[in-house]
């Protein structure tokens, strides 16, 4: 009996540490999704800025060209 509470009492513990522990990395987990989410969603937009300024860019690279043709 005093074999049994030995060694079960510190297994029980290891086992509620591992468990708690676990918890704590999903919430964890959770928030660096999270972040990712958010930072995937910002180089998203600055991807649609960029192209949008390049496709004006190239617009006026255009309008230049036949000014100076003109001139």
């Amino acid at each position: 009996m005093h074999d049994t509470i030995t060694v079960g009492i510190p297994v029980l513990a290891i086992l509620f540490g591992i468990l708690y522990n676990q918890r704590g990395l999903d919430r964890l987990e959770g928030r660096v999704d999270s972040g990712f989410d958010r930072l995937e969603k910002r180089m998203d937009t600055m991807q649609a800025d960029l192209s949008r300024f390049y496709q004006i860019l190239g617009e006026h690279s255009g309008k230049i060209e036949m000014l100076q043709k003109k001139s």
